[in-house]
C-alpha cells in the first residue's frame, strides 16, 4: 500500500474509478429514491408505471394539445391560416400514444385528434382558456378622482385585458386625465381530455418512461446492494487519493507538484467559479428537462465534478502534509506586506518621536489630535462657521496648558533618569511646578536623600560585618592554635586507657574542622569585600586543571567517585590569577569529595565558546536536591540538609566570590540530582 502512494498510474486509476463509482452510487441511490417514492418497493408494477404515465410527461402533451387546438381555433375566428404541420406530425399513431378530445362546457365535441380510440389506459381532463383575435387599443379618458381611475384599470385585467402602460395628469378641478394602452382579445373555455392508449406502440416519451420503469422494477432490490457497495468502494478510494497526496515516485517525503504551488486561496477561487458554472448548466438542464433526462444531466455533471472536488482536496491535503500551507495564499502575502508597512510605519514614528525632545513630543501628538477633531467636526457640522471658532477657543485655552504640562514632565523625567544613573545629588527645580507635579519633583527629591542614606547606612552595615568576621576569626585562631597545639602533643604521648586516645582522636578531628571553618570565614569576608590581593596574568586552564586533578586523584578514588577529564584540544589561555582559580577549583573538587554519589563517574572539562572559555564540574550528587541553584549559592547552605556531613556551606559562595574577583563569572545548574558548576572567563588571543 505505502509504495501504490507514490505511483502516478495508481492515482490516475484511482481518479477515474472514484468517479466511476461515485456515479454509480448517485444513480443507484437515485433509483432507489425514486422507487421508494413511487411506491416500486409495496405497489404493483402497472400501477407504479400508470403513476409516472400520469406525471410530466401526460401534461406536457396536454399542454401541447392546447397549443395545437389554439392554432385551428385562431384559423377559425381570425380567418388566418397558421402552420399546423407539426402537430399532425406529433399526434398522428404512429408517433404518439397521447390522444386527445376537444368539448365544450356543455359536453359538446369540437374536436378528436387522429386515431381516436376507445382502448386506452386512463383518461385525464382540464379546462382550457383558449384567447384569440389579439387588438392593441389606446384610449383617453378623464377619471373624478384616482380611485375611480384604479378603478377602471382593475376592470381591464379582470377581464383578461393585458394592460401595457398608461399615464395619468392631473387636472386643475382634481379630475385625472389619463392615456391607456392594452391588449385585448377574444377567449373560449374548453375541456381538453387526454387519454393514453393501452398498448404503447409509438416509441414516444410514453414508451420510454415504461420501458426504464420495467428496468427499474427488475433490479430495484439491486439497486440497494449496488449503492452499498459503490459507496463502500468510493470511501476506500477516497482515503487511498488524500494518504497518496503529496507523493511521488523516486522523492521522498512530501513533493509539491506545480497546482500544489498555486496560492490556495487563487486556486479555490477558480476552481469555485468553474463549479458554480458547472452547477449552473445541471440547473438549467433539470428546470427544462423531464426526469429521466434531468437524472441523467445530474450523472453527467456529478462526473465533471467529481474530477474536480478530488483536485482540491488532494491538493489540499498536499498543503497540510507540508506545512505552513497558509504561506501560500495571495491573503498572506497581503497581510504580511500589510504588516511590514505598518511595523515601517510604527517604528519610524517611534524613532522620531525619541528623537524629539518631550516637549515637541506634546505638541505634535497634540496637533494631531486638533487636526483630527477639526475634520471631523467640520464634515458632520451643520454650522461650521461657529463650530470652528468654539474649537479655536478651546484650543486657544488648552494648547499653552499643555505645553508649560509638558515642561514641567520633561524637568522631571531629567531628575528620574539622573537618579536611576546613579547621582544622588542632583535635585529638581520646582520653580514653576503646580500642584500633583511640584509634589512629585519634592517626592524624587526626598528618594535621593533617602537613597543617600541608606547607602551610607548599607555600607557601614557592610563594613561592620566585615569587621566583626574578622576580628572574631582573629580571636578564636589564637586559643585555637593552641588546642590544636596541645592536642598533637598529646597524640605523640602513650595515653591510657584506649578510651582517652579515642577522645584525644576526636578532639583533633573538630579541632581541624573549626580551624578550616574559621579560615573559610576569613577568606569568604575577604572575597566578597574585595580585600584580597589579585595579580591576574595569562594561564593555561588545560595545566591547571590537571594539576588540580592529579592534587585530588585519592581523595577521588577513595570517595568511590571515577574523575573524567575532558580538556579543549586547542589549549585556552585566560587572564586570571593562579593562586586564587586553583582555590576555586579546589573548593569544586572537594565539595564533589563530600556530597558526590558513590560509584559514579565526576566530569570536569573546558570549552572554548566564541570569545570565552567555559570550564565545567558535573557530578551526581548522593542526596536528594530539592533546592534550588541560587540557595546552593547562599552562605552557610549546604546540599546535605542534615549537616551530618563535613562542611561549612562556604566553599560554593568562596568560589564564587573568587571568580568574580578575577572578572570572571560563576553559576550553578540542577537538574534532578545532577550538579553543574560552570566557571567563565574570556578567552586570550
Amino acid at each position: 500500500m505505502k509504495q501504490l502512494t507514490s505511483k502516478l498510474w495508481a492515482k490516475i486509476t484511482a481518479l477515474i474509478l472514484i468517479t466511476v463509482f461515485a456515479i454509480a452510487f448517485a444513480a443507484c441511490l437515485l433509483g432507489t429514491a425514486y422507487m421508494a417514492d413511487s411506491g416500486g418497493y409495496t405497489l404493483s408494477a402497472d400501477t407504479v408505471i400508470n403513476n409516472a404515465l400520469r406525471s410530466d410527461a401526460f401534461w406536457t402533451q396536454m399542454n401541447t394539445a392546447e397549443s395545437y387546438y389554439t392554432c385551428l381555433l385562431r384559423e377559425e375566428k381570425e380567418n388566418n391560416e397558421y402552420d399546423t404541420t407539426y402537430y399532425e406530425n406529433h399526434f398522428i399513431p404512429e408517433n404518439s400514444n397521447f390522444f386527445f378530445t376537444v368539448t365544450d362546457t356543455k359536453g359538446k365535441t369540437l374536436f378528436e385528434s387522429p386515431g381516436w380510440t376507445d382502448d386506452y389506459r386512463f383518461r385525464e381532463s382540464s379546462e382550457y382558456s383558449i384567447t384569440y383575435n389579439w387588438r392593441e387599443m389606446s384610449e383617453t379618458r378623464t377619471f373624478d378622482s384616482e380611485d375611480a381611475q384604479q378603478q377602471y384599470i382593475e376592470g381591464l385585467i379582470d377581464k383578461n385585458f393585458q394592460l401595457n402602460d398608461y399615464s395619468t395628469e392631473s387636472l386643475p378641478d382634481g379630475r385625472v386625465r389619463s392615456e391607456i394602452n392594452y391588449t385585448c382579445f377574444d377567449f373560449d373555455t374548453v375541456i381538453i381530455t387526454g387519454y393514453v392508449r393501452q398498448e404503447l406502440t409509438a416509441n414516444d416519451t410514453f414508451y420510454a418512461v415504461q420501458f426504464w420503469l420495467l428496468k427499474l422494477i427488475q433490479l430495484r432490490y439491486w439497486l440497494i446492494v449496488f449503492a452499498a457497495v459503490s459507496l463502500l468502494l468510493v470511501l476506500a478510494l477516497f482515503v487511498y487519493l488524500l494518504c497518496a497526496a503529496g507523493h511521488k515516485e523516486g522523492v521522498g517525503g512530501i513533493h509539491l507538484n506545480w497546482v500544489d504551488r498555486i496560492p490556495l486561496d487563487l486556486y479555490l477561487t477558480a476552481m469555485g467559479f468553474v463549479i458554480v458554472f458547472v452547477c449552473a448548466l445541471w440547473v438549467e438542464a433539470i428546470d427544462n428537462s423531464a426526469w429521466y433526462l434531468g437524472a441523467l444531466a445530474s450523472l453527467i455533471a456529478l462526473a465533471v465534478l467529481m474530477p474536480l472536488v478530488m483536485s482540491i482536496l488532494m491538493t489540499i491535503a498536499t498543503r497540510f502534509k507540508a506545512g505552513d500551507w497558509w504561506r501560500n495564499t495571495v491573503i498572506y502575502h497581503i497581510c504580511r506586506l500589510f504588516g511590514r508597512f505598518f511595523r515601517w510605519l510604527c517604528h519610524g514614528v517611534r524613532a522620531v518621536m525619541r528623537a524629539i525632545p518631550l516637549v515637541w513630543q506634546a505638541i505634535v501628538i497634540w496637533g494631531g489630535i486638533s487636526l483630527l477633531e477639526l475634520i471631523v467636526f467640520a464634515a458632520s457640522a451643520n454650522q461650521p462657521d461657529a463650530l470652528f471658532a468654539w474649537w479655536l477657543l478651546g484650543k486657544c485655552i488648552l494648547t499653552p496648558i499643555i505645553i508649560l504640562t509638558a515642561i514641567a514632565m520633561r524637568r522631571l523625567q531629567a531628575g528620574g533618569k539622573a537618579l536611576a544613573d546613579g547621582d544622588l545629588n542632583y535635585s529638581i527645580d520646582t520653580r514653576h511646578l503646580h500642584l500633583a507635579l511640584r509634589q512629585h519633583a519634592e517626592n524624587l527629591n526626598s528618594i535621593a536623600d533617602g537613597m543617600q542614606k541608606a547607602v551610607n547606612e548599607q555600607m557601614r552595615s557592610e563594613r561592620f560585618r566585615t569587621e566583626l568576621i574578622t576580628n572574631v576569626s582573629h580571636d578564636i585562631k589564637t586559643p585555637l592554635t593552641s588546642i590544636v597545639n596541645y592536642v598533637d602533643l598529646l597524640k605523640k604521648e602513650d595515653v591510657q586507657p584506649e578510651k582517652a586516645r579515642e577522645y584525644i582522636a576526636v578532639l583533633d578531628r573538630q579541632s581541624a574542622r573549626l580551624k578550616k571553618l574559621t579560615e573559610d570565614l576569613v577568606e569568604a569576608s575577604k572575597a566578597s569585600t574585595g580585600a584580597l590581593p589579585v595579580n591576574l596574568e595569562p594561564t593555561e586552564v588545560n595545566v591547571l586543571l590537571g594539576q588540580v586533578a592529579g592534587e585530588y586523584l585519592d581523595r577521588l578514588e577513595a570517595a568511590g567517585l571515577e574523575p573524567v577529564f575532558k580538556p579543549d584540544p586547542s589549549a585556552p589561555k585566560i587572564m586570571a590569577d593562579g593562586k586564587l582559580l586553583w582555590r576555586v577549583f579546589d573548593n569544586l573538587l572537594s565539595n564533589i569529595c563530600k556530597y558526590a554519589l558513590p560509584g559514579t563517574r565526576m566530569y570536569f572539562s573546558s570549552e572554548v565558546c566564541g570569545e570565552t572559555v567555559v570550564i565545567t564540574f558535573r557530578n551526581i550528587s548522593r542526596y536528594a536536591l530539592d533546592i534550588s541553584a541560587d540557595e546552593l549559592m547562599e552562605r552557610f547552605v549546604r546540599g546535605d540538609a542534615s549537616r551530618s556531613t563535613e562542611g561549612s556551606g562556604l566553599g560554593l559562595s568562596i568560589a564564587q566570590s573568587l571568580t568574580q574577583l578575577q572578572k570572571g563569572t560563576f553559576r550553578l545548574a540542577v537538574d534532578g540530582d545532577l550538579f553543574k558548576a560552570i566557571v567563565t572567563f574570556d578567552l586570550l588571543t
